[in-house]
């Protein structure tokens, strides 16, 4: 794009703008300068000029609004704890997964009903013969009936010769029409289907169970990833704060050396520390951005999206009995009555498995419809009645599948108990964690108190000459290091809450 003596990019978000305001900017002060002379006819003119707007300011203006509109996109969105909760259950793909098995088990319900209701069936065809089948036989006696009168061995014999005693018939005809409906009816089959249907209810049970397990390990997994994402950003602060204190050391150690009341060596330490505090900054906004990339994949949001949380590390009393917690997760935790579930279910399936090599009886009913171009009345036909099976032998089928459906039970019965012992480990783990964290914090409820206050009286004998910069040094790392340290045990105890809530089943009130 050229615009008078200067040639411009399209892309140029920058320059191209600021050529737009010095034009702008010039027609105005050339307009002021005339405004004597144009005065008596403005009013003429206002309405035409308005019509006459040129087309290099649309486009400033175009461009303009885009950056704009651009600069606004690119505004973090800000959630909360709650928030994110909410976003996660809506959108995690591990959650999805969990509501669609549970709609599979919903429909295998349906499916095992549906052994027990008769089953009614219709069908029907049309058959067309070119050729139909044909036959002849003797005019008199023919099919070898004898003539009245006559005995069995007085009956003539048809020759070629003797055409006229010989008929040609068709048998069947062109065009066929068929239909039928079959009823059947399970009557009694030792309560197989019956104990297939309720394998099918508890299973659905089982189902619901483990969503709610997902959901209670999606709220540990939010928890855990928003609060990552906290402590990486007051971990930012932090850091900025000790890139703040280390300049001001600077500072101080250049002005005593600039009066010439120290040597450079507390102005090189200085430089040196400001290095190593900027690089602690910058690993800690990377730090903030690997946690909102994780936490970003949990809530199944785009990585182009910017995002940031807002929240505190609330530390709530809490008083619980460990015995009590175990006793409370063996009752409540989803995991386990699952299992439980599908235990029941995997004895129903075993019944069923017993049922297969024994008679069983079912009750029909068809009802039958022909007609053809030959007919003058079209053929219907009804019948019922009730139907055996006896398996007689089947290879053995029957009885390895007895023994398969026991070692399933088997298996499954193992299965809680394994599940039962790991929510006990895990209810302990959980507990001792949180209590290490409480620990840590009440240790150091005063630190950072006095680790500030050591800093402020080593800045001052520092600014008086009575301690080098490796005092100075050695104090301002200690703050830093006890705020790092109570954010991590605030982090633990917030976090170690949500696992032991998540190792019961509930949350502690």
């Amino acid at each position: 794009m050229r615009l008078g003596n200067r040639t411009y990019r399209v892309w140029d978000k920058l320059e191209l703008p600021k050529y737009f305001l010095n034009l702008h900017a010039a027609r105005y002060v050339k307009t002021m300068n005339q405004m004597n002379l144009v005065l008596p006819h403005l009013e003429e003119t206002l309405y035409m000029n308005t019509l006459r707007f040129h087309y290099p300011s649309w486009v400033g203006t175009i461009l303009l609004l885009l950056l704009t509109l651009s600069a606004s996109a690119e505004e973090a969105k800000v959630f909360n704890l709650e928030d994110s909760l909410q976003v996660a259950k809506q959108n995690n793909l591990v959650i999805q997964t969990a509501e669609q098995n549970l709609k599979s088990a919903e429909a295998q319900i349906s499916t095992a009903r549906a052994t027990m209701l008769p089953r009614l069936a219709a069908n029907g065809n049309y058959t067309y013969f070119k050729d139909v089948q044909k036959s002849v036989i003797q005019a008199e006696g023919g099919f070898g009936f004898p003539i009245p009168g006559e005995d069995m061995n007085e009956m003539s014999t048809p020759s070629v010769d003797n055409e006229v005693d010989l008929i040609e018939l068709e048998f069947g005809a062109h065009h066929n029409v068929q239909g039928a409906v079959n009823l059947t009816q399970p009557v009694f089959a030792w309560g197989r289907y019956y104990y297939g249907y309720q394998a099918a209810k508890i299973q659905y049970e089982a189902a619901k169970k483990e969503l709610n397990a997902a959901y209670e390990k999606l709220r540990l997994d939010v928890i855990e990833a928003f609060y990552r994402v906290l402590i990486a950003q007051e971990f930012v602060v932090v850091a900025e704060q000790s890139v703040a204190l280390v300049k001001k050391q600077l500072g101080i150690a250049q002005t005593s050396f600039d009066a010439g009341a120290t040597t450079n060596f507390d102005v090189l330490r200085a430089n040196v520390q400001l290095a190593n505090a900027e690089s602690q900054l910058i690993r800690a906004k990377n730090g903030v951005k690997t946690a909102q990339n994780a936490y970003k994949t949990l809530l199944n949001l785009p990585f182009s999206e910017e995002v940031s949380v807002e929240g505190s590390f609330e530390i709530p009393k809490i008083e619980v009995q460990l015995d009590e917690l175990i006793k409370l997760a063996l009752e409540t935790r989803p995991e386990i009555s699952r299992s439980q579930l599908n235990e029941q279910a995997g004895q129903k399936q075993l019944s069923v498995a017993k049922t297969r090599n024994l008679p069983d009886l079912a009750f029909f009913s068809n009802y039958q419809i022909s007609h053809n171009e030959r007919l003058t009345e079209m053929n219907r036909i009804w019948s019922l009645g009730l139907q055996i099976n006896i398996p007689i032998f089947d290879g053995f089928a029957s009885r390895a599948g007895v023994e398969q459906s026991e070692s399933v039970l088997k298996q499954l019965q193992l299965g809680t108990k394994q599940v039962m012992s790991t929510v006990e480990f895990e209810v302990r783990n959980a507990y001792l964690a949180l209590l290490e964290a409480k620990t840590l914090i009440d240790v150091q409820r005063e630190t950072i108190a006095q680790a500030e206050e050591s800093v402020r009286i080593a800045t001052i004998q520092f600014e008086n000459g009575i301690i080098t910069t490796v005092g100075l040094t050695d104090t301002q790392l200690a703050l830093m290091q006890a705020k790092v340290n109570r954010l991590q045990a605030q982090y633990d105890y917030v976090v170690g809450l949500a696992r032991l809530e998540k190792a019961i089943g509930q949350k502690i009130q």
